[in-house]
């Protein structure tokens, strides 16, 4: 993502090292020209900094719109399906392999190494990596990676995802549930290293938030027990995975075909790793990580991949864990709804819910094209009643279940302070453009609820008409 110009000098107190300042801004608005140039010099820095590495690659950065909006790959030239886009040698990357032990660039790496010979319990991969990315930015990890985290790895005050929110941001997704799993992740950070907690202004994380949300959005599972961050991998941005079926409602019958949906919606490039050992010399010598094609794409398209494999995550998981959310619906996405043994035993109908909403509308459900229904639908305890002649009738049982049910949503429904009308507002048109880049955060924030605002929509209408029935 491109960083805001600089308003103000921020200096965080990393203990034992010298910090890399990098300014930030709480509000400031970005000049076509101005943004003109620091994607300039982001490229600039990308080229050097990937010759500098010995990546071999095609590919440029790019300012991208759409859910995960900011840098990202274009190829430069066709490339074949199969055909190797990206190669980054290991020994460029931070790689943690419970197996082989460490792996990343000569260097001191200080918050890494004391993290990782700890004596106490043993950090898991993620703090670990978030402190070796502190030690980049400060300088203690090479000239490669202080340049890289400046400039390539999103500014603190611009990152979407909820653990890097102050409780005033938070409340503006209007989900509980969301906001306290952010909260209790802050709190981990800050038991484990509240040195490194300090905010850099009252409504922007602290360095360590910073590192730990790159992590968790742009790292890979290199194998069983290794992960990796592997620089330019990295900038990838997301799109569905090929050929992924979204399953019918639990219970529907029938094999009707899923269309596929535009190729510009779907991944066009998958990683890999190579097998471990290639090569000679020093451990990890030899070794790469790959990009490469799923399918022919042109010169200048937009090299995505999948973030979450065929079965797809729930919008909470994509925004806590990324920082945006599918627009339009994602199939993928529930409802929670806590279900007593009651409901349990009396499950509705899916016959019914056939009747009450027609076949055009089941279909699309079963099909995946209205994304909202079918995860309503699937958020909802069904049962295939049988094949019946006439009309369906419902049980007094299920009935009383899509009553329960309905008091649940609503009551999720209630937690929004602003109508979905107001947050399609706010998104929409030139507003939206503007505040997309004014305050990211708060447009994350509007994404999230519009769709969750959506969905409980779609899944309150459902129970109604069959509490009706």
């Amino acid at each position: 993502m491109l960083k805001t110009v600089s308003c103000r000098e921020n200096r965080p107190a990393l203990q034992h090292a010298r910090a890399r300042r990098r300014p930030v801004c709480r509000a400031a608005a970005q000049t076509p020209h101005s943004l003109a140039e620091e994607l300039q010099a982001a490229r600039d820095t990308y080229r050097s900094l990937a010759e500098a590495a010995r990546v071999e690659t095609s590919l440029d950065l790019r300012q991208t719109d759409g859910v995960s909006a900011g840098l990202g790959l274009a190829a430069t030239r066709p490339h074949a399906k199969n055909e190797v886009l990206m190669r980054v040698p290991r020994s460029a990357a931070i790689v943690l392999d419970y197996d082989r032990g460490l792996s990343m660039p000569p260097a001191r790496w200080p918050r890494l190494r004391g993290g990782a010979s700890s004596s106490i319990d043993p950090l898991p991969w993620d703090i670990l990596q978030a402190l070796a990315l502190v030690d980049g930015l400060a300088g203690d990890g090479g000239e490669f990676w202080a340049r890289y985290c400046d400039v390539l790895l999103p500014a603190p005050e611009r990152l979407t995802l909820p653990m890097c929110w102050e409780p005033q941001r938070l409340a503006q997704l209007q989900h509980r549930d969301i906001a306290t799993a952010a909260e209790a992740q802050q709190d981990r950070l800050m038991g484990l290293f509240p040195e490194l907690m300090e905010p850099l202004a009252p409504d922007v994380p602290s360095w360590f938030q910073w590192a730990f949300a790159c992590v968790r959005s742009r790292a890979f599972r290199a194998g069983p027990d290794a992960f990796a961050f592997v620089p330019f991998l990295d900038l990838a941005n997301h799109a569905d995975a090929p050929q992924a079926v979204p399953p019918g409602p639990s219970g529907a019958s029938g094999g009707a075909a899923t269309p596929a949906p535009p190729s510009n919606q779907v991944a066009n490039a998958d990683f890999r790793a190579s097998p471990a050992g290639a090569g000679s010399g020093e451990a990890g010598a030899g070794e790469y990580f790959e990009l490469y094609a799923l399918r022919d794409i042109v010169a200048g398209e937009e090299v995505t991949i999948s973030y979450a494999g065929p079965e797809g995550y729930t919008n909470q998981r994509f925004m806590a864990q990324y920082g945006f959310v599918p627009v339009g619906g994602n199939a993928a996405d529930r409802v929670k709804l806590e279900l007593t043994p009651e409901m349990q035993s009396a499950p509705l109908d899916l016959e019914v819910l056939q009747e009450l909403l027609g076949d055009a509308l089941f279909m699309s459900a079963l099909r995946g094209t209205d994304p909202y229904l079918t995860a309503a639908l699937k958020s909802l305890p069904l049962v295939d009643g049988g094949g019946s002649n006439g009309v369906k009738a419902a049980t007094a049982g299920s009935v009383r279940t899509a009553q329960a049910l309905l008091q649940q949503v609503e009551a999720q429904i209630a937690e929004g302070t602003t109508t979905l009308e107001a947050d399609e507002a706010l998104l929409g048109g030139a507003e939206g453009r503007a505040l997309a880049e004014a305050d990211p955060r708060q447009a994350a924030a509007v994404a999230y609820r519009v769709e969750r605002k959506r969905l409980l929509d779609k899944t309150a209408a459902l129970l109604r008409a069959y509490a009706r029935r």
